[in-house]
């Protein structure tokens, strides 16, 4: 071979490499670009989320029926309950007999005439029904035989909120109240005062519908799930 074949040879191999330098060259702009705004796609996409991306935020608290939202069934004596004539929690209507009772005399004996004219205690309104829970079946004078909870179109009832909360409560805090594992949803009405140590704080609570009201007797020890209002990221992050 000759020395200009080979010059050749050699000048071809360089030419060659020099353009496959220049492509890589003019292909890495165009790499950085593609680059660039993908990075620039992602940082939007991000800073969208955390702008619109909202996080709920609940806490729960003990709750306690307040005593205004029923309706006691007392006599003005003593009485012997015979039976009990409705279950727990049933809904009933005005005049509907509920329980029946006996009279206590005042030698301290039962009436022996209930079981031949048995006197039944009625319902004063219509409502759900509760029991009294006593441990005798003898309901001293003025002491409450049963309760009714009140019936109201809005579905409105009063509540002590027993914890301090750890945020303020506010009118129009949305909130669950949990019984037996059931949840009633609906919005914080009213707030009546302040905290009180010892006793909590009354709120009233509108709740979206009447599904579960049967378990809501005077005992019942709910639990109410503060669901605040949904933050973004960067509310939360301040």
């Amino acid at each position: 071979m000759s020395v200009i074949n080979m010059f050749r040879k050699e000048a071809l191999r360089q030419q060659y490499k020099n353009q496959e330098y220049g492509h890589s060259v003019i292909k890495q702009p165009a790499i950085i670009n593609k680059s660039i705004i993908f990075l620039c796609i992602i940082l939007l996409i991000a800073f969208i989320s955390i702008q619109f991306i909202s996080l709920t935020t609940n806490q729960s608290y003990q709750l306690n029926s307040s005593a205004e939202n029923y309706f006691p069934l007392v006599i003005s004596q003593a009485v012997v309950v015979n039976e009990q004539l409705v279950k727990n929690g049933t809904m009933v209507n005005k005049n509907q007999p509920l329980v029946s009772i006996s009279h206590i005399s005042s030698t301290g004996k039962s009436d022996n005439q209930q079981y031949q004219n048995p006197q039944y205690l009625s319902a004063t309104n219509t409502g759900y029904y509760f029991h009294a829970q006593v441990n005798q079946s003898v309901i001293p004078a003025y002491q409450p035989v049963g309760y009714l909870l009140k019936n109201n179109d809005d579905n409105e009832f009063v509540f002590w909120l027993r914890d301090r909360p750890k945020k303020e409560v506010k009118v129009g805090n949305t909130v669950e109240i949990i019984l037996n594992s059931q949840k009633l949803q609906g919005r914080v009405s009213m707030i009546f005062g302040e905290y009180i140590v010892g006793e909590g704080i009354r709120i009233a609570i509108k709740l979206e519908n009447a599904q579960y009201l049967a378990l809501l007797s005077p005992q019942s020890s709910p639990k109410l799930l503060l669901v605040k209002q949904p933050k973004n990221i960067m509310q939360l992050l301040k």
